[in-house]
């Protein structure tokens, strides 16, 4: 049986091998120098071609920062510059695992990882949390305060009293001015 091409099937192949040509021209051409920006925020967005694209190494940042993403690095950026560039920690950031000072190169990954240990709801509240009336699972949410002195803080609330300043706390054993530094700024009375 002989196979016989009718017209249309032949203006079909053409009309795929042009459609073909077109996608693949960027590719085949190797114009991917250009980079498309979106301007504008409402729906009118309009795009535009950049002929150039930034020289300036990028750093990929995830985990436990305000603003995940991509950004780009100056000659001599730590992974305390990445951090303040993607909006700084979020208050369950482990920040024991973080060498703020470590540099960063083009490409690099940094990933901030999640303290679940205690109760963050508190902190991302923005609350501070009160010395005289906070539970164990509050004061552990504290940095620098694990559950062995959140138990104490109760201890010395049960047997002196609550306390009479924020400075007070230094009072309980194991908290020394390094501790109240951290945590100053998350309590009150």
């Amino acid at each position: 049986m002989k196979y016989k091409l009718k017209p249309y099937m032949i203006i079909i192949l053409i009309l795929c091998i042009l459609v073909g040509i077109y996608f693949l021209w960027p590719i085949i051409t190797d114009e991917s120098d250009s980079v498309l920006v979106e301007e504008g925020v409402d729906g009118n967005s309009s795009i535009s071609n950049v002929a150039e694209i930034s020289n300036k190494p990028i750093a990929y940042i995830t985990g436990a920062v305000v603003s995940p993403g991509l950004y780009e690095l100056e000659n001599s950026a730590t992974v305390g510059d990445v951090i303040k560039l993607a909006g700084g920690l979020l208050p369950y950031a482990d920040v024991e695992s973080i060498n703020m000072a470590k540099p960063v190169t083009g490409g690099d990954h940094i990933h901030v990882v999640f303290n679940f240990h205690g109760n963050p709801e508190v902190l991302l509240r923005g609350n501070k949390i009160n010395i005289n009336t906070a539970t164990a699972k509050e004061l552990d949410a504290l940095p620098g305060i694990g559950p062995a002195m959140a138990k104490r803080i109760e201890e010395y609330r049960s047997q002196k009293g609550p306390f009479t300043s924020v400075e007070g706390i230094k009072g309980v054993k194991g908290i020394g001015d390094g501790v109240f530094k951290k945590i100053k700024d998350k309590i009150t009375i």
